[in-house]
């Protein structure tokens, strides 16, 4: 009989340490259905994303006229901040735009300059890339951005309509969830849920807030500094801080070599560089996460990887997803007995279900 339960035992650990490897295949099978499945996902993603911040909404509006209304006020409030951050958006990016594709000539000559200045200084230019890498090409990639996202009317048009949807059928999702026959199951789902939302609340609002408090900082410093445009490129500082990492690196750069070109002063295009560069830092480093305490508790290694990995799946539009998704994914892996680990590599709490050592084998007797 001891044999027989150390057998079993044996066979319980040999699943348990199964379990990580099971998981990760898993995973790598989920991304390449991601990918493959992107045009169906990301507006679906985005529409639970915008359910967390609306449901709320819905709810105290519900509270105080009838459901129909109140969701047909909902979606019109939603409606109102996609079109004024969009309309904002293209304005500022716009205004740059038509700056730049006006002196093309100009911008190309100083590429030329800079070009030949760095081939008498011993710094090398490999001949495909002074061929490709030029103003006009640079106008044609943006000409095709411009393009990509005026497609994207389409896209926001399915968001809405799963937001309409959602906002419809999330009481009965609810209850659907709550009677499953595996309370403990049911349990879980919720409150991941709640969690996630709670979570994707504090880190738009304090991404807003931070995007917000940079924006006008960058405006103004630009203004003092006599930079042209400086609402615009506040504008874009606003817009780009929402994506982690990489948008306040490209509000950094950009204006510092729109400085460069336009002053020619090397000395001064350094001063804005290191000055934004400065302000992003203490934002970035010590306001930000002063702001949001232990509530988003992820490793900055995790957010840049996500960022990557989701720019890779989903354009543009992944880009600022990412985070989120990892927010997601380390809330609900948390309480799990066999994906705990997967919340603690990402930095997020431990996992709430403790997981019993094993019995050391005895001999059979």
């Amino acid at each position: 009989m001891r044999w027989w339960k150390n057998e079993a035992g044996s066979k319980a650990l040999q699943a348990a340490a199964a379990r990580p490897q099971l998981t990760i295949i898993a995973i790598i099978l989920s991304l390449w259905a991601a990918y493959a499945a992107g045009a169906f996902l990301a507006p679906l993603s985005l529409a639970i994303f915008i359910l967390a911040f609306a449901w709320p909404v819905q709810q105290r509006l519900s509270s105080v006229m009838p459901a129909p209304l109140a969701i047909t006020l909902t979606l019109i409030g939603i409606v109102a901040v996609i079109i004024g951050l969009s309309s904002s958006t293209i304005w500022a990016f716009n205004t740059i735009w038509r700056l730049i594709s006006d002196n093309a000539t100009y911008y190309q000559e100083l590429y030329r300059n800079a070009a030949a200045w760095l081939e008498e200084n011993g710094i090398g230019i490999a001949g495909i890339w002074a061929d490709t890498v030029s103003v006009p090409w640079l106008l044609r990639l943006a000409q095709q951005a411009v393009t990509r996202m005026a497609q994207t009317m389409t896209f926001w048009l399915v968001v809405l309509a799963y937001v309409m949807v959602g906002l419809i059928e999330i009481s009965r999702a609810r209850r659907v969830v709550e009677r499953l026959p595996h309370g403990q199951v049911s349990a879980h789902i919720l409150t991941a849920c709640r969690e996630t939302a709670r979570r994707w609340r504090i880190y738009i609002a304090v991404r807003t807030l931070i995007s917000l408090m940079t924006g006008i900082l960058i405006a103004i410093f630009l203004m003092i500094s006599g930079v042209p445009y400086a609402l615009e490129w506040g504008v874009m500082g606003f817009v780009l801080n929402f994506i982690p990492f990489i948008g306040p690196l490209i509000a950094t750069i950009v204006p510092s070599l729109f400085v460069l070109a336009q002053f020619l002063d090397p000395s001064f295009a350094i001063f804005v560089f290191f000055s934004l560069m400065v302000l992003q830092f203490l934002f970035g480093n010590y306001i930000e996460p002063w702001i949001s305490g232990d509530a988003l508790s992820m490793s900055p290694f995790v957010v840049l990887i996500s960022i990557f990995l989701w720019t890779f799946l989903w354009g543009a539009y992944g880009t600022f997803i990412g985070v989120p998704i990892a927010i997601a994914v380390a809330t609900f892996a948390a309480p799990s007995r066999s994906m705990g680990w997967i919340s603690q590599l990402m930095g997020g709490p431990p996992a709430q279900v403790e997981i019993a050592d094993p019995q050391p084998q005895t001999s059979a007797e």
